[in-house]
Formats: structure tokens, sequence, C-alpha cells
């Protein structure tokens, strides 16, 4: 069986040779690091798929609320290193998110490397079929040639008599434990993931999830951050709600259209995108307990 990842960067490398003289072809003809780092930016700054937003987010690890651009900003250029290399050289690459994130600079279509590997799993099966019922059948002698019994080889202190047919079921549990938790490993690695906004909190619900569709907005969505979906809920404040710890802010808003907002947690709100603010004193005294008769 063909190593399905090798094919994988294989197709990212004939697909960097046709896109280099695109769209970016300034800073793929040269791919040096600055200049990946530089087309990640770009990238960033327009509407990205949900499966590239998850490859992004795998490889420079920022949090959903955050500010994609800046944290790339302040990403180490000296770990492109690697792709740039790749790219230049044709090296070995053995990071599976390394592979995807070249696979959105040059807008390789299969990408992630499980879509990649799905269409090509399916593929050899059908192969295997036709190569199957294209063989000439094996003649009488074939058969008797590869069921006859060896002798035992005896040494000095035994007979050794070995079981072909223990060995092959042995050694086909083996590749099938093997490709069972490998399956696992890549699932849950890869796989994208996404949340939902459903009126005061996130749900969690698979990428490409027909229903995070239709009536629902395409801002609704975004990729699975547990923090956020166990945290961040929008709220109903009143004269005993607790808006600090130790001085340290425990409640966000945002005032759109005069009305305010409150949630929970930190970090943009779920659909218009705009940064929320923390809760200050100023705030509490003036706007929000004045409302209850305090002052």
């Amino acid at each position: 069986m063909k190593n399905n990842f090798e094919e994988y960067k294989k197709a990212i490398i004939t697909r960097y040779e046709e896109e280099k003289m695109g769209k970016f072809a300034d800073l793929l003809l040269d791919p040096t690091p600055a200049n990946l780092k530089r087309l990640c930016l770009l990238i960033s700054e327009d509407e990205m798929r949900f499966s590239d937003l998850t490859i992004f987010r795998h490889f420079f690890s920022f949090k959903s609320d955050e500010d994609i651009a800046k944290w790339i900003k302040n990403f180490d250029t000296e770990k492109f290193k690697p792709l740039s290399t790749f790219l230049k050289l044709g090296t070995n690459l053995k990071d599976y998110r390394s592979a995807n994130l070249i696979a959105v600079l040059v807008d390789f279509k299969q990408r992630p490397y499980t879509k990649f590997l799905d269409t090509h799993c399916a593929l050899d099966i059908t192969n295997s079929k036709n190569t199957i019922a294209n063989k000439e059948v094996p003649n009488r002698e074939y058969f008797a040639e590869r069921m006859a019994i060896s002798k035992p080889v005896e040494n000095d202190y035994q007979l050794t008599v070995r079981s072909p047919l223990s060995k092959r079921m042995l050694f086909a549990l083996v590749s099938f434990a093997a490709i069972f938790f490998l399956t696992i490993f890549v699932k849950d690695v890869f796989d994208d993931k996404c949340m939902i906004w459903k009126g005061d909190h996130y749900e969690r619900i698979d990428c490409d999830d027909s229903r995070a569709f239709g009536e629902k907005s395409y801002d609704n969505v975004i990729a699975f951050n547990k923090d956020i979906l166990e945290n961040f809920k929008r709220i109903e404040i009143c004269d005993t709600t607790t808006f600090f710890i130790n001085d340290r802010p425990m409640i966000w808003y945002i005032k759109q259209n005069g009305k305010y907002e409150f949630f929970s947690y930190g970090g943009v709100h779920p659909i218009t995108r705009k940064p929320l603010k923390p809760i200050t004193k100023h705030m509490v005294e003036k706007h929000i307990l004045k409302g209850y008769g305090k002052k």
C-alpha cells in the first residue's frame, strides 16, 4: 500500500509549480520564511472557509477570539523555514500541520490531508478490484506450489515447526489494530470541528453539517474552542451581578444600536464579530447600577 501522506506532499508540490506564477507570484516565486508569513497575513484578511480556519488555528495555535492577523505578525518567522525548504528543495516534511498550511497557501483543492486521504483510499480500493478482475487466473501448478508444506528444520536442540496460518492471522490482527487506532488519531487531530451560536450560547457541530446554514447566518459558525463553548454566554445583569473578582472584570459588554449586551467571557460579538469591552467600575456606577436606583 502506498504512503498517502507522501502522495499528498507530491500533489501539493505539483500545485505549487502551477500556482507560483499566479495571483501571489511575488511571494511564491521566492518562498522565503518571510514571504510565506506575509502570504498567511494576506489570506487571513479574506474570508476563509471553516476547514482553512482550523488549519490556521492548528499551525499558529491561536484562539478563535483573538486577532488572527496580530497573532501571525507576532509568530516566529523562523518556524516557516521547513516550509520554505520544502517548496524550494523538495525536502522531507513530516508535520501534517505544515503540509496542510502549504496546501492553503497554494490553494490545493483536496485539503486538508483527511480529505485527500478519503479520496485516494477510495481510488485505491477501486483500482485494486479492477486489477484483480483483470488478472489471469492461476493454474493448478501455482496452487500446488503455494500450498506445499515445508519440512521442519532440525537443529542441535529442537525441532522448530512454524505455522504459516498463525503468522498470517497475527499479522492481520496487528495491522487491523494499527489502522483502527491511526484512524481514530487522525480523525481527532485533523477533523474539522465547529461551533454555532444559538441565541445566548454556542453549540458544537460538524463543520460540514448542512443544518449550520439555511435559516442560520454564516457568521453564526466559528472554529471549535473548548473554553468559549463552556464559558461564553450572553447574560442579563442586575444589582446582584458579580462584576469583579479581586478587581478583575467578570463581565464584558458591547453597545450596538443604542443598546447594551453583556457576556460572561471576553472576545468578540458572536454575530457582528466586533470586540467586546471589559466592564469598568465607572461603567457599573454611572450607567448600570444607576438603573437600579443606586448611585
